[in-house]
């Protein structure tokens, strides 16, 4: 070893360098491998006979002078006097005592550079000659750690013969690994120390256990502990203190607690440590027990105490445990009292109390222990701050800390960025977002997984599902979470597909799946219909366990009713170990779904008993099915429940309410219901507009509307709510208005409010711009294609419908029941038994679809207007269903049309058997009777219809005239213009007379002489909107009008008259069909 010059040695001893020392490249000795800490028999007593003693030393033959230096070295280093001594180490006559003296102070006074000389001194007198003594090397070997050269003390260490090194040296190096992190070379150097036959103390043991707690391994831990137990070290604290925490560290905190309590006595370490393991491992209940015990038995508590015990409160929830201990350390100086701004608290032991308030919610608390902590640069309170903050809902002050944190110039991590990324996508600052997009990209965060997922929850929840992906395909790592966030954002903005097609991608590469997996992909499952990978994802969660996660059975219970699977999901539901409010919820929604609407009132009792409280969701779920179901009762019931439980006005709840009501037709409640709502939403006024018009209540629907533009800008729901109110009313000059704003608005683009306008023109008479519409639309669907052919079919012009419904085959779109209807109903309404007969059997046997009653009732009504009254009433008893009254009316007025009297009164029976309490079916066998002349019969018919106290439902008729519409009653004639549509009408029935046109009085009012027949007839709704029309119109323009029942044939006779009379078209719109009539002729060709 080259010796460095004596004049760069002070003189003085040099401070201490760094501890610990750089990890340096050692040169180790030969590494003795055995399979047991013992050293072989024998190995031990042959080493010691080889080594040589320091009586076996020989010494110059100048002795007096060789003692004389040697003691004058001793003197100088005792004075601390290095330079001269080590001037004098290069002396003759210096023997192991002088080089151990200079070694000595060396090591003493951190003087590397001298202690290098030193060594290199005792090298060039021959000092090493054959290897370094045992004195000697061992005070080498500790100079060079004290100066922290680890790898010049372990060269020294490896040249001295193994049996020569004491437990101190052995300790010391292995000391001296272990501050520089290299715990393997600990262990290394403990195992070569036994094999040596070194028996270790308590120190070594020590040592050695720290080494392995800190590489986690539990089998060294175990033969270690053997061996001290073996050795009788168990009892010292020390010792105990060190096996606490290898088994604390490899997770065995029930041995750790074993050591524990046969520890006598403990120290504060013992307690500590025993604290900090229960932390570690997830015991905290344990962690604040042992607190408490340590405290009771009155040992010192220090702030390293505090460090564990502050957290473990935290995790529990523990605010009030937390505050006293937050106490205690103020009482005992640990901490500075939070009100005195002049002192300031210790980072570590503050981020520890930032911690515990944050993470019990109590945010005034935290940020007044930030406030007063002596470093304002500690990251990670800032990032504490915000999430609490963030958690707390507060997300502006959570924003503003991050300002003030960007002002004092504290630059963030990938920790603060997510937490940033999390508060801009809950307040929806979407341009907030793409600056911090930016921000995070100059920061080089850009390839952060954490912040990745963050940027991926923001883009997809402010509706950029691209951005999103393109963040995730540019990500060099995703994890589970980043997968699980692209899945829900797809999920989330309805691209189930693509949420599927990413979950398969996730599977084949292996990817491993959590619960939030399952909750992202399986709602796109349901809602895609995707029901194998329903039951793949099913098979997936019962076979990992995680079916039993009641979120995820609730997840799988929704799959399976969104993919009317109801079975699976009523056997899903029986089956849940534990139901919450959401399971239950999604049953009864699940019973709605399916229309099983008789089972949810069980279901309600069954959750009530079960112990689970109905929340708002399960209030609202249980109404749509009450609605659905139009059961008022049960439906007032829930409504008791929701004013009891104070639910009444949440929005929600009132808005399911008001179309319970709507639903069971009792407008009136719903009407409350919306005016004594505080807050109403779009969906509110949606609901009682189209409540008005599903109830007939028109007007009332135009004049919601009109308050609604005040307050409200209408959606494309609210037009397919006001546009049925038009077509009721067959208010065209409306329904144009409403087409217009709906045109400015945009809202043509969605199918529902495009069907709509369809159906509106349709119903009004307008049936060329129904079809001109019909044409523009870019997407048909099977709802628009049903609304044109059923127009068609009103108007009587069936072959345009068959010839559309074969157009709408050839484009690939499948007809359903509803689609069928239309078609048989056209076919009813133009006399086309063939082409009805045709569509009915491919119903059943081309298309596999079930007749409902309204295709029989279609079929019934061909038979009858065709005149095949036998076969009608055959095809009737025939049914695998049993006929409502609607089908027995259809076929009693066929008996009218072709006046067999004798089936009529066959059917007639069954007719008031199903409704007694109807009058029209009284009053249409009273006409059949009239017609045959059977006078004796319409007379009891009439007395029987007195009897019972029943009224005939009174007849009307509306027209638009300008904007308004009229409305005309029978027999009500004290209109303003009353006077002139009587003489219209009077010239009207003359100049039928004039033409031979003799009106069948006979059946209109019997016992009358001809001057009140003639009022009677004149008196009629539809003739009355009808003269008032042709009053009143300019000429050219057509006169449409609508009647709540069927057309009589006296009005059906006096309209084609008119229309010939006054060269008028006249629409007029019943309820069953269309008629046009113009220059004496009418649409339905006697189909009526």
């Amino acid at each position: 070893m080259a010796t460095p010059p004596l004049s760069t040695i002070s003189t003085r001893h040099r401070a201490p360098p760094p501890w610990p020392p750089p990890k340096t490249s050692t040169n180790p000795r030969t590494k003795i491998r055995c399979g047991v800490l013992a050293p072989p028999a024998g190995q031990v007593l042959q080493a010691a006979s080889a080594a040589p003693t320091p009586r076996s030393t020989r010494y110059p033959p100048n002795r007096t002078l060789s003692s004389d230096v040697n003691l004058h070295i001793q003197r100088l280093c005792r004075a601390g006097d290095l330079l001269e001594a080590l001037r004098l180490l290069g002396s003759d006559g210096v023997d192991v005592r002088g080089y151990c003296a200079v070694v000595q102070l060396c090591g003493e006074g951190r003087s590397l550079e001298a202690g290098r000389r030193a060594h290199a001194l005792v090298r060039a007198s021959g000092g090493a000659k054959g290897g370094i003594g045992s004195v000697l090397g061992k005070m080498l070997v500790l100079m060079y750690l004290k100066c922290g050269d680890l790898g010049s003390a372990r060269g020294v260490f490896d040249e001295m013969p193994p049996q020569v090194a004491d437990v101190r040296v052995w300790t010391s190096l292995m000391s001296a690994y272990a501050k520089a992190g290299d715990f393997q070379e600990g262990v290394l150097l403990f195992r070569q120390m036994h094999c040596c036959g070194v028996t270790p103390d308590a120190h070594a043991i020590s040592c050695v256990l720290k080494c392995i707690a800190s590489l986690g391994n539990i089998m060294d831990g175990e033969l270690v502990h053997g061996l001290l137990e073996k050795l009788g070290l168990g009892a010292e604290c020390a010792v105990a203190n060190a096996l606490i925490a290898v088994y604390s560290r490899c997770g065995r905190m029930e041995d750790a607690i074993q050591v524990f309590e046969n520890m006598h006595p403990r120290d504060a370490i013992s307690w500590n440590s025993m604290i900090s393991g229960c932390f570690s491992n997830g015991w905290h209940g344990k962690a604040v027990d042992l607190f408490s015990k340590m405290w009771s038995e009155g040992v010192e508590i220090s702030s390293v105490t505090m460090v564990s015990v502050l957290p473990a409160c935290a995790e529990l929830g523990y605010e009030l445990v937390g505050k006293v201990v937050h106490g205690y350390s103020v009482k005992s100086g640990l901490l500075w009292e939070l009100e005195s701004l002049d002192s300031r608290i210790d980072s570590v032991l503050g981020s520890k109390l930032v911690f515990l308030y944050v993470k019990c919610g109590d945010m005034v608390s935290a940020r007044r222990v930030s406030d007063v902590m002596s470093s304002k640069s500690n990251l990670h309170v800032w990032n504490l701050l915000m999430g609490g903050y963030a958690k707390a809902g507060e997300l502006q002050e959570s924003l503003l800390l991050f300002k003030q944190m960007h002002d004092l110039g504290i630059t963030p991590d990938e920790h603060t960025i997510s937490c940033l990324l999390k508060c801009i996508t809950s307040l929806s600052l979407d341009r907030d977002g793409l600056v911090a997009h930016g921000y995070l990209m100059k920061l080089g965060f850009g390839e952060q997984c954490a912040v990745c997922n963050a940027l991926i929850s923001f883009y997809a929840k402010s509706n950029r599902i691209e951005n999103a992906l393109e963040v995730f395909d540019a990500m060099p790592h995703q994890d589970t979470i980043s997968w699980n966030s692209v899945i829900s954002g797809c999920t989330s903005n309805g691209l189930n597909n693509e949420a599927i097609d990413l979950f398969i991608k996730m599977w084949i590469q292996g990817q491993e799946m959590d619960s939030a997996t399952l909750l992202s992909v399986l709602p796109a499952c349901g809602q895609s219909r995707y029901y194998f990978v329903g039951r793949w994802l099913h098979g997936y969660s019962v076979k990992t366990g995680l079916i039993g996660e009641t979120s995820i059975a609730n997840a799988v219970l929704d799959m399976y009713s969104n993919c009317s699977d109801w079975h699976s999901t009523n056997k899903i539901f029986r089956s849940m170990d534990q139901k919450n409010v959401v399971s239950w919820t999604a049953m009864i929604t699940s019973y709605t779904r399916a229309g099983l609407f008789d089972k949810v009132t069980g279901l309600l009792q069954e959750m009530v008993l079960d112990g689970i409280r109905p929340d708002v969701f399960a209030v609202t779920s249980a109404l749509h099915a009450f609605a659905g179901d139009e059961s008022l009762k049960q439906g007032k019931s829930v409504h008791g429940y929701a004013i009891r439980n104070g639910m009444e006005k949440l929005l929600p709840v009132a808005n399911a309410l008001m179309e319970m009501y709507v639903r069971c037709g009792n407008m009136e409640e719903a009407q409350l219901i919306f005016y004594r709502a505080t807050n109403k939403d779009i969906i509110s006024w949606n609901t009682l507009i189209g409540g008005y018009s599903r109830n007939n209540f028109a007007n009332e629907s135009f004049s919601l509307f009109s308050d609604m533009l005040l307050q409200f800008r209408p959606n494309a729901v609210t037009m397919t709510c006001i546009l049925p109110a038009a077509a009721s009313l067959s208010s065209l000059e409306r329904g144009r208005e409403i087409h217009a704003y709906a045109l400015r608005r945009g809202y043509l683009e969605d199918n529902y409010t495009s069907n709509a306008l369809v159906d509106m023109y349709v119903k009004c008479g307008a049936l060329l711009v129904a079809r001109l519409l019909f044409d523009r639309l870019t997407k048909k669907n099977l709802i628009a294609w049903t609304i044109m052919i059923a127009g068609y079919g009103m108007h009587g012009r069936g072959r345009d419908a068959i010839a559309l419904f074969e157009q709408m085959r050839r484009s690939g779109v499948e007809p359903d029941s509803a689609s069928f209807s239309a078609i048989l109903y056209a076919c009813c309404h133009s006399g086309l038994t063939k082409e009805g007969w045709r569509f009915f059997n491919a119903m059943i046997n081309e298309h596999k679809i079930e007749p409902k009653l309204k295709h029989y009732a279609c079929i019934v009504d061909l038979l009858s207007h065709t005149g095949n009254l036998k076969e009608a009433f055959e095809f009737i008893e025939s049914m695998p269903i049993e006929p409502d009254s609607s089908i027995w009316v259809s076929l009693l007025h066929g008996c009218r049309i072709h006046r067999d009297v004798k089936l009529a009164e066959k059917v007639a029976d069954r007719v008031f058997n199903l409704e007694p309490e109807n009058t029209g079916y009284y009053v249409l066998l009273s006409n059949i009777y009239a017609e045959a002349e059977r006078w004796e019969a319409v007379k009891k018919l009439k007395n029987k219809i007195g009897g019972r106290g029943l009224r005939e439902n009174t007849g009307c008729s509306w027209i638009e005239v300008r904007g308004k519409v009229y409305v005309f009653i029978a027999d009500k004639r004290n209109h303003p213009q009353g006077d002139r549509i009587a003489e219209f009408l009077d010239d009207v029935a003359r100049r039928m007379r004039e033409e031979g046109y003799d009106p069948k009085k006979k059946y209109a009012l019997m016992g009358a002489n001809d001057a009140v027949h003639d009022e009677a007839l004149c008196g009629h709704s539809s003739k009355l909107a009808i003269a008032f029309g042709v009053l009143n119109l300019s000429e050219g323009r057509a006169v449409r009008v609508t009647k709540n029942s069927r057309v009589c044939s006296h009005c059906h006779e006096a309209a084609k008259f008119i229309s010939k009379m006054c060269n008028r078209e006249i629409i007029l719109r019943d309820s069953s069909r269309f008629h046009h009539f113009e220059d004496g002729r009418c649409s339905c060709r006697g189909y009526c």
